[in-house]
């Protein structure tokens, strides 16, 4: 059986020989062995290195809980290896994992649904309650057998796309005929392809070559906003919101990846001296958004909680949004005079993970201040030394909002 769309022309389940057992194949478990094999060497390392040290017995203990994870990611790899299997049946289908095993039958599945992923696409079996059933098609080797027994299943995702579209062809809104409306949908996809690297854009601009800095700014703060004008002009073409198979574009990517620029433009640029105040300033500066976004049309009226819990999981982005903007705007507007405060170097460190920060170390500045770690520009952190008089800049803020600048006295 070669053809998929062959055997489900014909009588597929009577040349199907069941059960039909899948195990993880030889080159995975080659993959996972390796796998587990770095895993422990991570641990080993991990034990090797801080044993060095001579740990008392709280530090032993710290070592044994971090030590347990890479050998407990070892350890699952292996047992993954040789114990996961997926068991076809005329009618269930058998799922087995390290620690958990799930069995449907035909009467407990509703459907089946194709998830896109980052850099993949997953069959889902849907069950009529409770959770998705997610298969590992790569590691099971899975063949034409089960792709025909999966496709024999309720497609949702296409009743989701026929239910949508003619939701869009019925919209009286959308056009005066449904030649118009699907017209008005095909442009409105269009759009939304090309907003669609918008977000990725931005964080690129504002996060490595924030250049001009105000435009790079004001296009981040503002793209939130496209979103929501999207979706309140034309709520039968845009959503945030909506189900899986929904031919009409989601914007909600313009709320997602633009407060997260913001924020790490922030976290890099402004060093605040008022935190506290930043939290008030940010929920009420993100107030505007939050009603916006939650009072926005719906794509799906039907859609009930689900379309509650899906604004509320833009919320948090929301109030990142606003204190984002208030704590940069603070300092880009502020053209006050600031205080200036000389002090000496006493040290230096360099902070490294996702992204690498550099700090100054300063002797007391301020009797009023605890700020004696700042953050620098890498140019500016190779300049200076242990020993070295510099001057701290505290800057008003155009918002009331204290910050802090770290340079010579020149």
């Amino acid at each position: 059986m070669t053809d998929t769309a062959g055997v489900l022309g014909q009588d597929w389940q009577r040349d199907i020989r069941y059960p039909v057992v899948y195990k993880v194949t030889t080159g995975w478990r080659i993959t996972m062995v390796v796998l587990a094999l770095f895993f422990a060497g991570c641990g080993a390392l991990i034990g090797a290195t801080t044993l060095q040290n001579r740990p008392d017995p709280s530090g032993i203990f710290v070592l044994a809980l971090f030590s347990l994870i890479p050998f407990s990611l070892a350890f699952y790899c292996v047992y993954y290896a040789w114990t996961a299997s997926l068991t076809l049946e005329r009618d269930a289908i058998a799922v087995r994992r390290p620690f958990v095993s799930r069995r449907l039958s035909r009467a407990q599945i509703r459907g089946r649904r194709v998830v896109q992923g980052r850099n993949a696409s997953y069959k889902q079996i849907v069950p009529v309650s409770g959770r998705p059933l997610t298969i590992d098609g790569s590691s099971l080797g899975l063949d034409d057998r089960f792709h025909a027994w999966f496709n024999a299943l309720p497609d949702l995702d296409g009743e989701e796309r026929a239910a949508t579209l003619a939701e869009v062809r019925n919209d009286p809104s959308l056009g005066a005929n449904a030649q118009e409306r699907l017209a008005n949908l095909a442009k409105a996809q269009k759009l939304a392809k090309g907003i669609a690297f918008l977000p990725t854009v931005l964080l690129f601009w504002v996060v490595a070559f924030p250049r001009p800095y105000e435009l790079a700014i004001a296009s981040a703060a503002l793209a939130p906003w496209v979103g929501v004008a999207l979706v309140w002009l034309k709520p039968g073409l845009f959503k945030f919101d909506g189900r899986a198979g929904d031919v009409r574009p989601n914007v909600a990517a313009l709320l997602l990846m633009p407060p997260l620029a913001l924020a790490m433009r922030a976290l890099h640029d402004v060093s605040l001296v008022d935190l506290s105040p930043l939290w008030g300033g940010a929920l009420a500066l993100s107030v505007p958004l939050v009603v916006a976004v939650l009072a926005a049309p719906s794509a799906s009226p039907d859609q009930g909680g689900k379309r509650w819990r899906g604004a509320l999981i833009l919320l948090p982005f929301c109030v990142i949004w606003g204190g984002s903007l208030l704590a940069l705007t603070d300092a880009m507007w502020d053209k006050a005079q600031p205080q200036v405060f000389q002090t000496t170097v006493t040290g230096k460190d360099v902070s490294r993970g996702k992204s690498t920060t550099y700090y100054v170390h300063l002797a007391r500045w301020n009797p009023t201040i605890d700020e004696q770690r700042i953050a620098v520009p890498r140019a500016y952190y190779d300049t200076v030394d242990r020993g070295d008089v510099v001057c701290v800049r505290l800057h008003p803020g155009r918002f009331g909002l204290r910050w802090l600048q770290l340079a010579g006295c020149g």
